[in-house]
């Protein structure tokens, strides 16, 4: 990999993309999607990977040579701040250390805050009278959770029959082309409870771990997270709109710690809200019914938004871990008490804020 300091408008769209490709051979996952030529990734595939100290002397060329490229502001703006990211992620792999919070800054272009515990009690406050049940709020929380559990075997029918609703609703909120689709598979072992893999073409393929038990609620949230009008919806209107129509290369690549990122995550959480409203599961419980998945709506819909609120915990426990030297027990346990995860759940969040390339995500 040559290295040259002059970047013009041209070559600083492919420069950006091949540096993404690059990077991502030192990172499983880094790369979100690639929609671009396909000569690129085979050859960097086959390459030896490049130092990365290498890889950040490249983005800092690039970084140093945007405000003479012939682009629109718009487009350098965008570019900067994946740029940037990049910067940081390649003086990881350096060795560099890097705070968490930095990290966060940088790669994110936003500043993590710490979640008053105040807020949650009044999440659990607001939920005491609602969950049925006897016991503390976290043990009926975690009761409700379990008996509103949607067995294996129905994961993927009931995504068909919530595909049925959002899918329309997906394209009136953002035009997409007819052909879109999405399907779903269900997998093991990995950090995160579903993933998104866009495979161009207007298609994706949703990821669903099935490691531990998933209610209705987190299910109905991820099938508009993750495809309608979540992340399938950004990724196919990225496709057509910048990448096709416009041209613009940068647009064929996605990675999974930037601003870009940012966005998405930040769609993604509210597409049910946008789809359906603020009383989603009035909205599709009849059709859940019909594949005999059977729950209160009123009762759904305020879990559901507890479990949005209660989320923030998940930030606070990344700044005990990353930033208070707190220990995995501790944070777990705080996990148990303010977020109301049971053991198992408060396990695999600490795992997610604990892998590498992934505890920058966090506070997305």
């Amino acid at each position: 990999m040559g290295l040259s300091p002059r970047v013009t408008a041209v070559d600083m769209p492919e420069r950006y993309v091949r540096l993404c490709l690059r990077v991502g051979r030192h990172i499983d996952g880094f790369v979100d999607a690639f929609i671009g030529p396909s000569e690129w990734e085979r050859s960097i595939a086959a390459d030896e990977p490049v130092d990365p100290r290498r890889l950040r002397d490249e983005a800092q060329i690039l970084l140093a040579g945007l405000d003479d490229a012939d682009l629109e502001e718009e487009r350098r703006r965008w570019l900067r701040g994946q740029l940037e990211a990049l910067e940081c992620v390649t003086e990881r792999l350096s060795g560099e250390g890097i705070a968490w919070t930095d990290e966060v800054e940088r790669c994110l272009g936003v500043s993590p805050t710490r979640t008053d515990t105040r807020v949650f009690e009044g999440v659990h406050r607001g939920l005491d009278p609602v969950i049925p049940g006897s016991g503390t709020v976290r043990e009926r929380y975690s009761a409700w959770d379990e008996n509103n559990a949607v067995s294996r075997e129905k994961l993927v029918p009931a995504l068909g029959r919530l595909k049925e609703v959002l899918r329309p609703r997906a394209h009136a909120l953002a035009p997409m082309p007819a052909e879109e689709s999405v399907t779903y598979e269900i997998v093991s072992n990995e950090p995160w409870i579903a993933y998104n893999w866009y495979e161009g073409q207007h298609r994706s393929r949703v990821e669903l771990n099935a490691d531990l038990p998933i209610s209705i609620c987190l299910l109905v949230d991820l099938a508009a997270h993750e495809a309608y009008p979540g992340h399938h919806t950004v990724r196919t209107v990225k496709d057509a709109l910048l990448y096709r129509d416009l041209g613009r290369l940068e647009a064929s690549i996605a990675i999974g710690l930037a601003p870009e990122s940012l966005v998405s995550v930040g769609i993604a959480m509210n597409a049910l809200k946008e789809a359906l409203g603020p009383e989603p599961f009035d909205v599709v419980a009849d059709i859940l019914a019909d594949i005999d998945l059977r729950f209160d709506p009123i009762e759904a819909n305020e879990f559901h938004r507890a479990e949005m609120a209660l989320y923030a915990a998940a930030t606070n426990a990344a700044f005990m871990l990353h930033e208070d030297g707190a220990a995995t027990e501790e944070v777990e346990e705080y996990l148990r008490e303010w977020g109301l995860e049971s053991n198992e759940k408060a396990a695999r969040t600490v795992a997610f804020i604990t892998e590498p390339s992934l505890r920058a995500y966090v506070p997305a």
